[in-house]
């Protein structure tokens, strides 16, 4: 059977299924994914602390003194900050926004992982196929050659050359099934279920969709990998506000209740008064925390950059990679069929006494060289297909489709 006809008996009309369920079984219980998830919950609450530094701040204290009790309150609401609490919002609303597209590009890099496992289990199989379908062969040569000893044509030669080639063949095949074996253990460890129906999917067009002009650029500055370097310059922009504004002091409007003790009786006291208040500034701090920040936001930036470039290089070589082996995989199409013919020809040339049993075993060792190489290729450019949408962040959506929920910003 040729490597063509056995990927054509494998391909499933779905391709998001069952291999889709199959990735969505695995994010669920994934460790590394439930953690981003987790992340993503602690930043939403952390920008709706920082969001808190617009509300009234209450601070109170009470202790015995010598006449009686006393008690001092006071609450105080920020009337000019000068933009440092709206700093810290922003550079936290910039940390979630970050760890939402940290989440998808686990959640990608999981996916395809499944992907990865699904079509080492895939070509393993496939790979038994042709490995049995060459011990059929040869097991017909090693009758006809043990017919020939029998028959006084030829000695024991022949039988030893194909017994010696059914010993190889039989090697391979326990090797293939080790790494299947593997394979299934991997693939039960991340979905938690045996890997039953697990074929090969119809080819993707993930690579066709980013091949036209300017295509893989704006896949790119979607992507989450690229989003979340360029999200490092958002959370420093937020920064080099914060550090500006805490230069300056802050205008609170502060109201105090107080139940103190002078001369030696407890006295009631309260006040309303607007009052500017500054932190504690040490040495030239308040001048170098601004410099310190926008130096952030400009390595920020240029790992953004970096990233983005890194990520176009890499695709861009899984395409170049997949035209390669689109061509390879043609070429050995031709010799597949080539050598279908020359062996059905050195059969009968054999019969008639012109081929001895050495040409049969090495046309039909050439021959499922040829198939397997043929197999491996077909399933690498599904590789490749599923590589491109996972650095660009188009798996699991793909995939899951609406059943994948991704984290909503908070306002």
């Amino acid at each position: 059977m040729a490597a063509a006809i056995v990927l054509c008996g494998l391909a499933c009309p779905a391709w998001a299924d069952p291999l889709g369920d199959a990735v969505l079984r695995a994010l669920a219980r994934h460790p590394e994914v439930r953690l981003a998830e987790v992340e993503v919950s602690q930043a939403a609450t952390e920008v709706e602390m920082a969001r808190n530094g617009y509300l009234p701040a209450l601070n109170a204290s009470s202790g015995p003194a010598a006449a009686g009790l006393g008690y001092d309150v006071t609450l105080t609401q920020t009337l000019m900050d000068w933009g440092e609490t709206a700093g810290q919002v922003d550079q936290r609303r910039a940390l979630l926004a970050r760890q939402q597209a940290n989440l998808e590009v686990v959640r990608d890099d999981a996916a395809l992982e499944i992907v990865e496992t699904w079509m080492d289990i895939a070509s393993g199989r496939a790979r038994l196929t042709v490995i049995d379908d060459q011990l059929a062969r040869l097991q017909e040569l090693a009758d006809m050659a043990q017919t020939r000893v029998e028959g006084r044509y030829s000695d024991q030669s022949e039988s030893g050359r194909v017994a010696l080639a059914i010993a190889t063949a039989r090697g391979q095949r326990a090797t293939i099934e080790g790494e299947l074996a593997e394979a299934l253990d991997r693939y039960d460890l991340l979905v938690g279920t045996p890997a039953n129906g697990v074929s090969l999917p119809e080819a993707p067009t993930f690579m066709d969709s980013v091949r036209e002009e300017g295509a893989l650029e704006a896949a790119i500055a979607a992507a989450p990998l690229f989003r979340k370097a360029s999200l490092g310059v958002d959370i420093a922009d937020g920064g080099v506000r914060e550090a500006r504004a805490a230069r300056f002091p802050r205008l609170n409007l502060e109201g105090s209740l107080q139940r103190r003790e002078i001369g030696g009786r407890m006295v009631d006291d309260s006040a309303v008064a607007v009052r500017f208040r500054m932190d504690t500034q040490q040495g030239l701090s308040a001048l170098q925390r601004p410099k310190l920040a926008m130096q952030r936001r400009e390595a920020a930036r240029w790992e953004a950059e970096g990233v983005g470039r890194d990520l176009q290089r890499l695709v861009e070589s899984l395409i170049r990679s997949d035209a390669a082996l689109a061509a390879r995989i043609a070429a050995l199409q031709t010799q597949v069929e080539q050598a279908d013919a020359v062996s059905g020809l050195y059969q009968e040339q054999f019969i008639v006494g012109r081929r001895d049993i050495q040409d049969l075993v090495i046309m039909d060792t050439e021959r499922f060289e040829t198939e397997r190489q043929l197999i491996d290729l077909n399933i690498e450019r599904l590789r490749l297909q599923y590589r491109v949408a996972a650095q660009l962040g188009l798996l699991t959506r793909a995939m899951a489709g609406d059943q994948m929920q991704m984290p909503v910003e908070t306002p």
